[in-house]
Formats: structure tokens, sequence, C-alpha cells
């Protein structure tokens, strides 16, 4: 029988978003390619959401909040509960000479990092240099195809999955303690630290009742 999402339920949840017709972001490696949207740097399927938690944009996450374990759904959203509105003082004229400093020839279209954030050049005149920091989303309605594939509802297969997912390995959850045990080769190590760090955060964030996380790391060479 299929169960109803419920807030605070982790779902395994597989989507495809479009805006303006076009799929701009999907977990399906081959709706991704025929998009035109591949990215070899992304990892493609199913992906873990807590419900209700503000982990995806607000009219997604209502709408798995009414939807069904295994149903296709499909979810029209305004800008509003999308991406937001545009925001014109995210429109800012930097001076050419900034660009000119670190190497970079602007052009309008031209996409870059600037203060930690994406940003697109709008236009080059003279010595200024027009930069949108608005994502190109902002403003724009967009439709989410989704099926939430799976329901993780207790603590047990909460922090059982998230090991999984996350760290590829097992989790114990007992008297508020989550335990898990990692094998893995030396030259991970580095690698780990940030993995290690996004599964902690999720534990305390989604799963109930956790009161600390504990890692036993064995590496070998």
């Amino acid at each position: 029988m299929a169960l109803d999402v419920l807030k605070n339920d982790l779902v395994e949840l597989e989507y495809s978003a479009k805006a303006e017709g076009q799929v701009f972001d999907t977990t399906s490696a081959d709706e991704a390619k025929a998009a035109g949207v591949f990215n070899e740097k992304a990892q493609y399927g199913p992906v873990l959401v807590a419900v209700g938690k503000g982990q995806v944009i607000s009219g997604l996450d209502e709408a798995l909040g009414s939807s069904v374990e295994g149903k296709a759904s499909s979810v029209q959203l305004p800008a509003e509960k999308a991406f937001g509105p545009r925001n014109p003082d995210l429109v800012r004229l930097v001076p050419l000479s900034a660009f000119r400093e670190q190497k970079i020839d602007p052009y309008p279209g031209l996409v870059l990092e600037m203060d930690g954030r994406p940003a697109r050049v709008q236009s080059v005149d003279g010595g200024r240099v027009r930069v949108d920091f608005n994502s190109d989303l902002a403003g724009k309605p967009v439709e989410y195809d989704f099926t939430v594939k799976k329901i993780f509802r207790t603590p047990d297969e909460k922090a059982s999955v998230l090991a999984k997912k996350l760290l590829n390995a097992d989790a114990v959850l007992k008297d508020g303690v989550v335990s898990v045990t990692l094998s893995l080769k030396r030259d991970m190590a580095a690698d780990v630290v940030l993995k290690k760090f996004r599964f902690m955060e999720q534990c305390f964030a989604v799963v109930d009742g956790v009161k600390s996380v504990k890692f036993e790391e064995t590496y070998s060479a």
C-alpha cells in the first residue's frame, strides 16, 4: 500500500525541472543528455530530501508534503515559490579595472564567480561592466515532474540511509548516538572530511532524538 508523504519524512526523490519548456535540472542522466544539460561532474540518481526542512525550493517542498509514495506528480510554481523575483539591487556596475586585475576580459553573457557568488555580465560600456547577480531563474515560473520513490520515516531508517548515501557506510542508532564505521584507503582521508560534516549536519537536522554522532575510522594503504 502506497504511503502519503508526511512532513519530516526523509524521501528518495526523482525529479526533472523545466523553465520556459527547457529542462534546467534533473536527477536523470539520460534526460540531462537529451536536454543538453549533462554535467560530467554531477552525480545523477535519486536524491534524499527531508520534507518541510527547506532543503528544496518552497513550492516543491509544499508539493512533496501532499504527494504519495511511488506516484508520479507534477507541479507548476510561480517565481515567488521557486527562485524568487528578480532583485534590481543585485544588478551592479563594476569597474573594468577590477576584471583586468584578475586577467579577465569580460563580455556580455560571461558567467563567472564574484564575491563567492555566480554572476553574469550584461554589458561592457567604457570603463564599467554591468553585472547581474540574480539567478538565471529569478522571476520565472518553473515546473517540476517528480516521484517520491521511497519514504524513510523512523530514526533508524533515516540514519542508515544517510550513511549509505553520503558515506557508503553503515550506521547504528542507539540511545541517541549515531555510530558510523568507516574503512577507507589512506588517499581518501581528505575527501571524507566534508562528507562526514554533511552527514553529521543531516543527522542533527532530520533524525529525531540524535544527541551525538560518532565515527570509527580505519585507513589502509
